[in-house]
């Protein structure tokens, strides 16, 4: 793996909404990678060595552990939405 960049954003932590219009969740296959929402919002952009695959790590933190989650960046997913909740 290596690391190319970070799309975190400066309210990263003050912004935990999601995007999920059509009623996905952040586990569906389909949801949109909403640039500026979260998770992506406090992502960081890498790739596989082994594949040249690009992927999105960020690091869920709950409330006795932290969790290391990756997602496939697949360009047909990403969205920009305009409108904040």
């Amino acid at each position: 793996m290596s690391g190319v960049g970070s799309l975190r954003t400066e309210d990263a932590a003050d912004r935990l909404d999601e995007y999920h219009p059509g009623g996905t969740h952040l586990w569906s296959p389909d949801a949109p990678i909403a640039l500026g929402w979260h998770p992506y919002n406090q992502c960081s952009l890498w790739t596989c060595k082994a594949c040249d695959g690009a992927f999105l790590r960020y690091t869920e933190y709950g409330g006795y552990y932290q969790d290391e989650r990756i997602r496939p960046l697949m360009a047909d997913l990403i969205v920009a939405p305009d409108a904040r909740p």
